[in-house]
């Protein structure tokens, strides 16, 4: 039947919706997705609606992962800057052991932490009347863990940087001073799942997230402080 020509109901062919390619392919064969650095300038701008974006796009299970592990190569990079640039007193003869293990918590131990944690989180937004499934909240916070981690490594960069000039400006050494530069990273990957997660969830509000998210990253780094006062030496 060619377009225009009338049909037995009386509509014309040309009348029929106009269906897309990218509505009915799969994520693989999507071209309508943002490129990776235009969507991470975007997430700096707006978290919520580079997450929004990307739920939409419907992204693979192994494009999801290709985000944890390269969150998880810039993280490992983060510490890698921490070690080797400005090692503490001693350091040098298990800098190679301790690289080794970092690399390894990096690659499996924190991919691991992030499936859990984001079911974890998923779970408990449904709680709270949450709408977004697991795989929502995947997407959410995986992004969010990149986009994060670039800043984590500008904070080591600061941090090595104050230990340099430390001989020529003593008050670099003070925790007032160098805290900051190592909270930035930890600090702004609340915020950023924070925002995922609100967007994941459809969520009005991203503040009760953020309150919620910083409140159990403090309750864990007091414990974790507990624990190696303790245990750790």
């Amino acid at each position: 039947m060619a377009i225009g020509e009338r049909r037995l109901d009386g509509t014309f062919v040309s009348d029929l919706p106009d269906v897309r390619l990218s509505d009915i392919r799969g994520d693989e064969d999507s071209f309508q997705g943002m490129s990776l650095w235009a969507r991470m300038k975007l997430s700096y701008i707006d978290m919520r609606a580079a997450t929004r974006q990307l739920i939409g796009e419907n992204p693979s299970e192994a494009r999801l992962l290709f985000f944890v592990l390269l969150s998880d190569v810039i993280f490992f990079l983060n510490r890698g800057v921490s070690l080797v640039i400005s090692p503490g007193s001693g350091a040098s003869e298990k800098l190679p052991l301790e690289i080794g293990l970092w690399l390894v918590a990096a690659l499996f131990l924190r991919t691991l932490t992030l499936y859990l944690f984001s079911g974890a989180i998923a779970f408990a937004c449904r709680m709270c009347g949450g709408e977004g499934s697991w795989r929502d909240t995947r997407t959410g916070v995986f992004w969010a863990s990149l986009v994060a981690a670039p800043i984590g490594v500008i904070g080591a960069l600061i941090v090595a940087l104050f230990a340099h000039l430390e001989p020529y400006a003593p008050i670099l050494a003070e925790p007032a001073i160098t805290l900051p530069a190592h909270l930035i990273g930890m600090v702004f990957f609340v915020f950023f799942v924070s925002a995922s997660v609100a967007e994941a969830h459809r969520f009005r509000n991203t503040s009760p997230v953020f309150i919620a998210f910083s409140l159990l990253t403090v309750a864990l780094l007091v414990l974790g402080i507990y624990v190696y006062a303790n245990y750790g030496r």
